[in-house]
């Protein structure tokens, strides 16, 4: 009895050692980021370079200060991206960081399956910021199901309406809601001179050469139109093959026969696009909600008063807005510079720093008392002065954040304010693209080329210059040069998941 009792002790005592030791492992894998980070390193980093000059040394000091790290940063200029990181990849000649912004070329994609980069979805479950990553981008981002990279984070949709507030109230109209109700303010715009200067000089919509970031897109996803592709029972069928593509058609072609839009909106550059909203022309402007900033501030009429939308019901009443990819591409980590699993581990600890309230807000808004005044609470302001000193010191860092934390509130601006505000609302009601992590060498190849066909066919459309018969062989244009193997591929890549 007495030698079975020590045994169950001995038995007792191990599991209890054994509990206590996997504790202390997850324990330690959980500190890892900040371990990590006891050690100085050196990080080589190709970076994309979307402005004139590179960032003052300033800010990346205290970045490197703040992060225990050295950084040799390669600034690619954006013109020469693709040729430059194409060059690195046949070469086998790279840095420990790779920005990539085109995940779908077919050189990347051949790179990132031949394991040429660090499969990292097994790592980033141990840094507290890392694995807090948005699963939807991440899904994204990764290649037959794998991680290969932390994304570069961009909001899932910016999309919406900014609309004449002035306009509305001479009107004496309410602030549009549906479909019907801003086809309705468009007519009211163009017909019933919301200037009040006694002329017939105004119209509705402001619109340009530009189906995705234009009108078209958002109208679509406001009516039920899919994110590019719609996914149904493992098949998948391209949006301008549902009948939601047509009616977006036929309600821009009704707005434009009518004159309630720019009739020359499929030759109209952004630029005069937004001229003729500045300019006191045009009071609806579809597309990017921050825009409404630049409208308001290029305007010669200084009476303008401006609303931003987000939530425009279908003649369903439903409520939704089509979702980008939520990226820009990713950071990539090559296995030829990153040769161990600690290298990996430091690395991972830096992109998890950085997204660190000090770090990430030096790296956006600059250093406080020079580039921008912190405020109360979660707030901020930039004075006129700060805005040149933020541009060259600040902003060409964009191309290193990973995680858009946005820790501070633009409260200097209302409309701003409202834009960062209904962008954050708009993550309710997206409409991701079913399609978005799949891949198909023929779309990558030729889907700009197929794509041409039927965004030529979709402005004839509008114009009137072919009708519904006639646009559905342009479809089938597409079926045959290509477009039946762009979706064999996706569904093929589909079933991967």
């Amino acid at each position: 009895m007495g030698k079975t009792f020590r045994m169950l002790m001995i038995v007792l005592i191990l599991g209890i050692s054994g509990a206590l030791a996997g504790c202390k492992g997850t324990e330690k894998t959980s500190a890892e980021s900040k371990t990590d980070l006891d050690s100085k390193a050196k990080l080589s980093w190709m970076a994309i370079l979307y402005h004139q000059q590179p960032p003052k040394d300033r800010a990346i000091k205290e970045i490197e200060k703040l992060t225990n790290t050295e950084l040799d940063i390669t600034w690619v200029p954006d013109a020469v991206k693709e040729d430059r990181l194409n060059a690195a990849l046949a070469a086998g000649n790279l840095p420990q960081i790779v920005s990539i912004q085109d995940i779908k070329n077919s050189s990347v994609m051949n790179a990132f399956r031949s394991g040429m980069f660090w499969e990292i979805g097994d790592y980033i479950k141990d840094y507290p910021n890392l694995r807090k990553m948005n699963k939807l981008i991440n899904k994204n981002v990764s290649v037959d199901g794998k991680l290969y990279g932390i994304y570069r984070e961009r909001p899932l949709s910016r999309q919406g309406v900014v609309i004449r507030k002035d306009w509305l109230e001479n009107l004496n109209m309410k602030t549009p809601e549906s479909l019907e109700d801003l086809f309705e303010t468009a007519k009211a715009f163009t017909e019933k001179d919301p200037d009040g200067n006694g002329k017939n000089d105004t119209i509705g919509i402001t619109d340009r050469n530009d189906l995705i970031y234009g009108a078209f897109k958002t109208l679509g996803s406001y009516q039920g139109m899919p994110t590019d592709w719609k996914k149904s029972n493992g098949t998948l069928t391209p949006d301008f093959m549902t009948k939601e593509y047509k009616e977006t058609m036929d309600y821009m072609k009704k707005l434009r026969d009518n004159g309630y839009m720019n009739k020359d909106f499929p030759v109209t550059s952004k630029t005069q696009q937004q001229e003729l909203f500045s300019q006191g022309k045009a009071g609806i402007y579809i597309g990017n909600m921050v825009d409404a900033v630049n409208l308001r501030d290029n305007s010669s009429d200084k009476s303008m008063e401006l609303e931003i939308l987000n939530r425009i019901k279908g003649s369903d009443g439903k409520e939704r807005i089509w979702a980008s990819g939520g990226h820009n591409g990713l950071f990539a980590f090559p296995k030829t510079s990153v040769k161990t699993e600690a290298e990996l581990k430091r690395i991972l600890a830096f992109f998890d720093r950085i997204a660190e309230e000090d770090v990430y807000s030096l790296m956006t808004y600059g250093i406080d008392g020079v580039h921008y005044n912190k405020g109360k609470g979660k707030t901020f302001t930039r004075e006129e002065s700060q805005v040149k000193d933020w541009q060259t010191d600040i902003q060409p860092l964009s191309g290193l954040i990973a995680i858009d934390k946005a820790y501070l509130k633009n409260t200097g601006d209302p409309l701003r304010t409202a834009y960062e505000e209904l962008t954050e609302d708009n993550n309710k009601i997206i409409v991701a693209n079913p399609a978005e992590s799949l891949y198909s060498a023929a779309a990558s190849e030729r889907g700009e080329e197929l794509q041409k066909i039927i965004d030529d066919a979709t402005y004839k459309y509008i114009l009137g210059e072919i009708n519904e018969s006639q646009f559905n062989k342009e479809i089938e244009k597409w079926k045959t040069n290509g477009g039946k193997q762009i979706i064999e591929e996706y569904e093929a890549s589909l079933k991967k998941e």
